[in-house]
């Protein structure tokens, strides 16, 4: 058994949006750092999304990245980051600077794919090993990969079930 309290992500579309959801349905703790102004791809973040604005969009080391900084303080507050996505998605800078950010902070990671079905056992065990409180998700938004937000929501549910709490 593992003792997940919660889980952060930035706020975006598709994976991100996701977790947050997921985690709200679930009554598992929920949060992260999110860009200024709660923008997203599409506008803005949802506002029942319970999210904290970073003082600045871009990290001081990675400048070119949009949304840089909230990526890497999420890393830095959790546990561990997972990272939703396809196979052979491969050319999303905010996803590859999650894993930056994972080697600059020496944190763990796991890597999934929400449309396999052995995931959701792969992830509870790597939980469990690795004693993870705070969980970072994190992965490509809806315009990289339509249909990622809905995949990893119902992906999530199934997988975190066993952490619902009331």
């Amino acid at each position: 058994m593992y003792s997940l309290k919660k889980i952060i992500s930035g706020g975006q579309t598709g994976v991100d949006q996701a977790a947050l959801n997921a985690a709200l349905e679930l009554n598992i703790g929920c949060g992260g750092r999110c860009p200024p102004g709660r923008v997203c791809e599409n506008g803005n973040i949802p506002g029942n999304l319970p999210l904290t604005e970073t003082p600045v969009e871009r990290s001081k080391i990675a400048p070119d990245i949009p949304r840089s900084l909230r990526t890497e303080w999420n890393v830095r507050d959790s546990d561990a980051t997972l990272i939703l996505k396809p196979p052979g998605l491969n050319d999303d800078k905010g996803t590859n600077w999650t894993l930056q950010c994972v080697e600059i902070y020496g944190k763990k990671s796991l890597i999934l794919d929400p449309f396999e079905n052995r995931s959701s056992n792969i992830l509870r065990e790597w939980l469990s090993t690795n004693q993870v409180r705070t969980l970072n998700i994190a992965g490509p938004d809806e315009k990289t990969c339509p249909g990622i937000g809905e995949k990893s929501y119902n992906f999530l549910l199934q997988a975190l079930e066993s952490q619902r709490t009331g």
